[in-house]
């Protein structure tokens, strides 16, 4: 037997430790990322379903805008919304009536929100995770700077 065995002390490999780190800090910034999407999506479905109520609501005078940038808008009136185009996902849209809009937007809105969820609870499992092997890296940085 050892002596560090006899001792009790464990042997660590802290480079392995380290790249454990750096690759769990990697994955906390694409989650984060993610979850970031994730929330503009849900704000986009909300303003979509408030785009469809306000049109909805007569004669009114609108400024659409053409590109998400603003370069180019529209002013336009007397909107007919007895139809809207929704999209479904990938490629695919569908022409249906504003209340069937609704529906299916409130069903991606919830899926959002569950995706959300469950990205905010990997995203506070991997912050602990990574938060305990700082801490454990830390004790070695600080056992190897007073030379035990």
């Amino acid at each position: 037997m050892s002596e560090r065995e006899q001792s009790g002390q464990i042997a660590i490999d802290v480079g392995a430790l380290y790249q454990q780190a750096v690759e769990l800090k990697e994955y906390i910034d694409t989650l984060q990322k993610t979850l970031t999407e994730v929330l503009d999506s849900i704000e986009s479905v909300k303003s979509s379903k408030s785009a469809i109520d306000e049109i909805g609501k007569g004669n009114q005078e609108y400024i659409m805008i053409g590109d998400r940038k603003g370069n180019v808008m529209f002013k336009v009136s007397n909107i007919n919304n007895v139809k809207v185009i929704v999209h479904l996902g990938m490629q695919y849209f569908i022409e249906v009536d504003p209340q069937t809009a609704k529906k299916i937007l409130d069903d991606k809105e919830k899926e959002l929100n569950d995706y959300s969820k469950a990205l905010q609870a990997e995203l506070a499992k991997s912050i602990e995770a990574y938060n305990q092997l700082a801490q454990v890296l830390s004790a070695i940085q600080a056992q190897a700077q007073t030379g035990e």
